[in-house]
């Protein structure tokens, strides 16, 4: 008996106890305050646990870190039907085989347009502060890399063959149980193009009963949405709690590397609040405070669980609920800005790496040279669609195309997931922003439904 209690980890129940005591605060004040005060709330709480309970493997937090997990994976479950019924329903209400044409072409054109800047802020941050001048011990031990490691590294790559096959679903159920989210958008786009062309020729009442079908099934899953969406604040606290204590806990971290992990996230914040922010002013026309505040929680939701897939079903709720997004354009674009452009792991990432890596062996890179290294970012801002680990992926791709080594990045990898919160973001809040671009430039952006909640305040 006394062997059992002896093994129990009471400071995890401790843990736990102090966390359900903070979900009946939150319960209540959730009614007195606006809910991205709530969801700032979690952030401060979680933070809080996660640096007083820091120990080593998060043994402290291993509740929260299934509470948060659970919180993911049930999000996650929601992706592939959200994306499927969301972009089914949204183009069959359209009707318009034009207007789906075009609101897909300047999907494409905006979110790379983004990735462009991206790339060019990266480099210009990496050049003005020489970031890894000084950073040559990071690499002294570059040698030691095994071949094997190396290797293995060279095996995420993926071809552009391969990618552009990967666009192209072979195996329905495959693709929608593994999310993949390009796949997904090709077989609704099928699917609603087949029912506009009968529709057209044969009159709506031809399918009625399918359309009606479509709208039942998004009111349910919708409405399991919602359910999951009231329980943000909650997993928000368990998955900051959890991401504070590694964060706070990686003693090994070497000065430069720290430093690297610093310029990531103010490329990524500055890309996130001020680039978009000024599309957001001047291209969607829109007020950007505004904007940020009605889709915070789905930046909270990309930040804590580090998964652009993942934070969908809320993206694209706030995004037609909040900001006025018609839903062809929000389901359309949002899902379409987790494979093309993500510009935190395709641009800011992988150039910053590759800077850092220049810098800090004493390169002496010239204008072609940059001038190539923004070109293949751009090329795998392109072609990143359906990869798993984006991140590895593109540094490993990109450190190749420009004869770099690729054992360098094995040594840059300790920062990886933590920059992985910054850079998710970016990916989320570029895809929002490009969704309600599109909107406005194809007159699908409602300014009454966006303006309502400063009309009210205005009131009060």
């Amino acid at each position: 008996m006394i062997d059992v209690i002896a093994s129990v980890n009471w400071i995890s129940l401790l843990v736990l106890s102090i966390t359900l005591l903070l979900f009946k605060a939150l319960v209540k004040i959730s009614y007195k305050v606006n809910w991205t005060f709530v969801i700032l709330i979690s952030m401060v709480m979680g933070g809080v646990i996660g640096i007083v309970f820091a120990s080593e493997g998060n043994t402290y937090l291993v509740w929260l870190d299934l509470i948060g997990q659970v919180y993911v994976n049930l999000i996650t479950a929601l992706v592939a039907p959200v994306v499927l019924i969301s972009v089914i329903s949204g183009f069959i209400t359209l009707n318009d085989k034009e207007k789906m044409k075009n609101i897909g072409v300047k999907s494409v054109v905006w979110l790379l347009l983004s990735a462009v800047g991206a790339i060019v802020v990266t480099m210009l941050v990496g050049v003005i502060t020489g970031i890894g001048k000084g950073g040559g011990a990071v690499f002294a031990d570059i040698a030691a890399v095994t071949d094997t490691t190396v290797n293995a590294y060279k095996d995420m790559g993926t071809s552009l063959n391969e990618v552009l096959l990967g666009l192209f679903p072979t195996n329905v159920i495959k693709d929608l149980s593994e999310d993949n989210v390009v796949a997904i958008i090709v077989m609704a786009v099928s699917v609603a193009v087949a029912y506009v062309s009968i529709s057209s020729e044969e009159g709506e009442e031809t399918l009625s009963s399918f359309k009606n079908l479509v709208e039942a099934v998004k009111k349910i899953i919708f409405r399991i949405l919602s359910y999951i969406i009231d329980c943000t604040p909650f997993a928000v606290l368990c998955l900051m709690a959890t991401s504070a204590s590694r964060l706070f806990s990686d003693k090994d971290a070497v000065v430069q590397l720290l430093l690297l992990l610093v310029a990531i996230f103010g490329v990524c914040f500055f890309q996130t609040y001020v680039f978009n922010g000024l599309l957001l002013k001047f291209v969607a026309k829109v007020n950007p405070i505004e904007f940020f505040k009605k889709t915070f929680d789905a930046q909270v939701t990309a930040f804590t669980t580090q998964s652009s897939v993942g934070s969908l079903p809320i993206t694209i709720d706030r995004l037609v609920k909040k900001v006025g997004v018609d839903e062809e354009v929000a389901n359309f674009t949002a899902p379409l800005g987790t494979t093309i452009g993500m510009p935190g792991c395709t641009s800011v990432w992988p150039v910053l790496l590759a800077i850092f890596y220049m810098n800090a062996t004493g390169m002496n890179w010239g204008f072609g040279d940059y001038l190539i290294l923004g070109f293949m970012a751009l090329i795998l801002a392109m072609g990143s669609a359906g990869v798993p680990g984006i991140g590895v992926v593109s540094a490993v791709a990109l450190f190749s195309a420009v004869d770099l080594p690729i054992a360098a990045v094995v040594l840059l990898m300790p920062i990886n997931n933590m920059s992985d919160m910054a850079r998710t973001l970016l990916n989320v809040v570029t895809a929002n922003v490009t969704a309600t671009v599109v909107a406005r430039k194809t007159g699908l952006l409602d300014d009454e439904i966006f303006n309502t909640e400063e009309e009210i305040k205005e009131a009060n």
